[in-house]
Formats: structure tokens, C-alpha cells, sequence
């Protein structure tokens, strides 16, 4: 499977993608997601660790 990959602006609400010639006469998937969609996604699986009791030696970290 080869995945092409573009990043523009819809101006006109109109896009247009060159594909490979190796796409020619076959049969493809287009999937439209806006930037800020993307990167919630990916976002909310993340996994939450409580950091608000963490407690460190600044100096012990910079070696003063």
C-alpha cells in the first residue's frame, strides 16, 4: 500500500491532487479531514499521568 500525502488550503472550496502515474486506471480512497481534526485525535488517546506530587533536586538535575 502507498499513501500519498498533501497539505493545501481548499481557497475555493475546490482541491486538486497529482497522483503518481502508477494510479492510473485504478481504483483509490480520498479521505478529507481539516488540520485541527487531526491533531485532537491524536491527542486523546493519550495517556494522562498525574504530575502535581513530582518533587526534584534542581540542583541535582544541572549539577550546581
Amino acid at each position: 500500500m502507498v499513501i500519498v500525502k498533501n497539505k493545501m488550503k481548499a481557497k475555493d472550496g475546490i482541491i486538486q491532487i497529482k497522483l503518481p502515474d502508477e494510479y492510473r486506471d485504478k481504483t483509490v480512497e480520498v479521505e478529507v479531514r481539516l488540520e485541527n481534526e487531526i491533531v485532537k485525535k491524536l491527542l486523546i488517546d493519550r495517556v494522562k499521568i498525574d504530575t502535581r506530587q513530582w518533587k526534584f533536586n534542581r540542583e541535582e538535575i544541572y549539577g550546581k
